[in-house]
């Protein structure tokens, strides 16, 4: 999970952060799966005690849910270390499932990634060529924050991404002592 914070901090070329956000959102609680029903495969005939499964379902839910909130503690960090505020012309604002806006300064540079929905991108309130004051990585490692959205505390994530840490080690051992039991039953 350390990897999804790193990733804009450091900040890493686009290629390795999202090998770096695969890893911690999808390999690793893949992993917190796949262990146990590899170790359910050996005994065929016994049924899954169920506060197994929903001790693991609650570690794999968890460990996903810190992946995301570990990236976003990274790109608050790294706009806090580096962010530089700048009046962002919007170039092109894509309708998908969360909208998306393209962003150049005002001398033409692109900002680089685009500006996402919760971030201040509005279909309904932006539209090419409206003016932005954002706070951008120049990096593109982060993305970039609108003036009206601006609230960085990263430190503000710690008890959350501890409490996760915890909720996924704790579950993920309890889960399997569990399924080891019934093996050895």
């Amino acid at each position: 999970m350390g990897l999804a914070w790193l990733a804009p901090v450091l900040p890493l070329p686009a290629l390795l952060r999202g090998v770096a956000f695969l890893v911690s959102a999808l390999l690793i609680p893949l992993a917190l799966v796949l262990v146990p029903a590899f170790w359910l495969r050996h005994v065929p005939h016994k049924q899954t005690p169920k506060p197994a499964v929903f001790a693991l379902t609650v570690a794999l839910v968890a460990a996903v849910v810190l992946a995301i909130i570990t990236q976003q503690a990274g790109d608050e960090r790294a706009l806090e270390k580096r962010g530089r505020w700048t009046e962002a012309v919007v170039v092109e604002v894509e309708n998908r499932k969360t909208d998306k806006c393209t962003l150049r300064t005002r001398d033409g540079r692109a900002i680089s990634p685009q500006l996402s929905e919760g971030d201040g991108c509005d279909k309904e309130l932006v539209e090419p060529g409206d003016e932005l004051r954002v706070l951008y990585d120049p990096k593109g490692a982060a993305g970039p924050v609108a003036d009206m959205e601006v609230d960085l505390e990263s430190g503000s994530y710690r008890g959350t991404i501890g409490g996760l840490a915890a909720l996924v080690v704790v579950t993920g051992t309890w889960g399997c002592v569990r399924l080891n039991r019934r093996d050895n039953e």
